[in-house]
């Protein structure tokens, strides 16, 4: 078949075409008068992606003991972090079982699950649907590689409950972290105080051993090596209670820290409420449904000629070679 015939056989069924370009109009209209109404609230902000400077006098004791920094949340929290955070179960479950004002002066507040259309007489289910719902509807990520600006967007048929959910998120992400927060500080603040009794306990029997020699070499000051001992024991000394002046420094920290309720993000921009809604893109739909049903028309057409040319001049070869290769292909699969 030439292209020029192929053309010629357009041109002979061109209602054809022309009708299913109608219906695909048709059909494209219908879906987008249909679509309904959407509201985006959207808000970014920027983690804290560099470590906590009072971390650094631990770090380094730490890594003097053996123990690995990641133990102590001393390791850079990525940006993707956040973005994956705002998604997880943690963070969504509280917003999927509570209720939402759906207009301005509403009293009566919906559930979400009854807002999305999920519905399931089983809570459980009816949770983890609201969840997918949130996850693949709703809730949209996206981070900015070169600045790690994390940008969120909440999408509903009703712009009140897209900032209630974005309110939601902002909050919930942020008593997430302040929580992950203090609870490393509190763990950091065990360790030290462990380290702390144990390098109290040192120095006091490196004073006792210094005290002792002292009350046994009174006139030591003849004798280099009652020197090089004193001298010893006094390094000694002083070496523990640089580590217990450090650590004591420390413990202070992270007993301020395990109480600090500072935001751990930096709002970039806050939700709003949407003044408008969403585009519809009722004039792509209505190009994609005309195109579809160009295509659509085109391949009848064509098949149609092909069926037709096969009744005329007989059956095509090729059917018959196709046929017997897949005949053979299903036979080796068996095999």
């Amino acid at each position: 078949m030439s292209l020029l015939w192929m053309l010629a056989v357009l041109v002979r069924d061109r209602r054809v075409i022309l009708s299913c370009m109608v219906a695909g109009f048709l059909l494209g209209l219908a879906i987008a008068l249909l679509r309904p109404k959407s509201y985006t609230t959207t808000f970014s902000f920027v983690p804290q992606t560099s470590p906590d400077a009072n971390r650094s006098g631990l770090a380094g004791l730490a890594q003097q003991f053996g123990i690995p920094l990641s133990a102590l949340g001393a390791v850079t929290q990525q940006p993707q972090l956040y973005a994956d955070l705002l998604v997880t179960r943690t963070v969504l479950e509280p917003i999927a079982m509570d209720s939402f004002a759906v207009g301005a002066e509403s009293a009566r507040r919906v559930p979400l699950a009854e807002f999305l259309d999920v519905g399931d007489d089983e809570p459980a289910v009816m949770i983890e649907e609201t969840l997918l719902a949130l996850r693949k509807d709703v809730i949209a990520t996206t981070l900015a590689t070169r600045t790690g600006m994390v940008t969120a967007r909440v999408r509903t048929q009703s712009p009140y409950v897209s900032l209630q959910i974005a309110e939601r998120l902002l909050g919930g992400l942020n008593t997430f972290n302040l929580m992950t927060r203090q609870s490393q500080a509190r763990e950091e603040r065990r360790f030290t105080e462990g380290r702390l009794a144990a390098a109290r306990v040192s120095l006091r029997a490196a004073e006792d051993t210094l005290q002792r020699f002292l009350q046994v070499n009174r006139e030591f000051a003849e004798s280099p090596a009652l020197v090089f001992q004193r001298d010893r024991l006094q390094r000694d000394v002083q070496l523990q209670q640089q580590v217990v002046t450090s650590l004591a420094q420390q413990y202070e920290e992270n007993r301020i820290r395990e109480v600090r309720d500072t935001p751990v993000i930096t709002i970039i921009e806050t939700p709003s409420l949407a003044a408008r809604p969403d585009q519809r893109l009722r004039a792509l739909i209505l190009l994609l449904g005309t195109v579809a049903g160009f295509a659509l028309g085109v391949l009848i057409v064509i098949a149609r000629d092909a069926l037709a040319s096969d009744r005329a001049i007989g059956r095509d070869p090729a059917l018959a070679l196709l046929s017997n290769e897949w005949k053979r292909i299903r036979g080796v699969a068996a095999s």
